[in-house]
């Protein structure tokens, strides 16, 4: 997670800290503090059931675009109207863990809204049905990033994550960053895919801050928590 963050470091320099990001790609969509990218890093929220890469990926195969999802389904966006259909935008009721996300039942949604067109032997407006649940998953993963900034006082919100590349989240989180004051640092949609660079990047830092590196004898363990930190 923090290799994610790290990764803007190759190119807009330092990262300011205390800085929130938001990570999302296939995986995992997340919201960190980090007071300190090297030594402390903060997890705030979560994916809770489908993440953002996850849903754009099902929701392409509804429309029969190919895979992975994202890049075709922001293409086909451009043609479509975003408000065209409601899509709803999970956890974002008043009682509702503010930052953690779910993006299943709007996966689900998609999915039954075009079958129900499908039935009737209506068209199914691609480009609106692509733009509207674009804009579904950024104006979620955009407002809670922003809450998260002015929560904890802070005016720097790193992007990072393969769904980074996404036109419209950049977009829309570059406007509400800039109405809030928040200074906004997305690396280049490559970068947010080269996981070559991301661990390169957070070496480097670790390095410089001093941390001990990791005994030779130690093991991979892909089902190591993400919370849990192995040296």
């Amino acid at each position: 997670m923090a290799a994610h963050v790290a990764v803007d470091e190759l190119q807009h320099g330092p990262l300011a800290e205390p800085s929130i990001a938001m990570l999302v790609s296939g995986g995992h969509s997340s919201l960190l503090l980090v007071p300190d990218l090297a030594q402390d890093v903060q997890p705030l929220g979560r994916t809770i059931d489908d993440a953002a890469g996850e849903a754009f990926d099902k929701v392409a195969r509804v429309l029969g675009l190919p895979f992975p999802g994202g890049p075709p389904i922001d293409k086909a966006a451009r043609e479509g109207d975003p408000s065209a259909i409601a899509f709803p935008r999970g956890l974002t009721g008043r009682g509702d863990a503010p930052y953690d996300f779910s993006f299943s039942g709007l996966k689900t949604a998609v999915a039954r809204w075009v079958e129900a067109r499908q039935r009737a032997g209506e068209p199914v407006p691609l480009a609106d049905v692509a733009a509207s649940f674009q804009e579904a998953v950024a104006d979620v993963l955009t407002a809670k990033a922003v809450r998260a900034c002015r929560d904890h006082g802070v005016d720097h919100l790193v992007l990072g994550g393969g769904v980074a590349a996404n036109s419209r989240l950049r977009a829309l989180a570059e406007e509400r960053c800039e109405k809030a004051g928040i200074v906004l640092r997305v690396p280049s949609p490559k970068l947010c895919t080269d996981n070559g660079a991301m661990v390169a990047a957070l070496g480097s830092r670790l390095v410089a801050a001093g941390v001990a590196p990791s005994a030779p004898d130690l093991g991979a363990d892909s089902a190591l928590p993400i919370t849990t930190v192995s040296r």
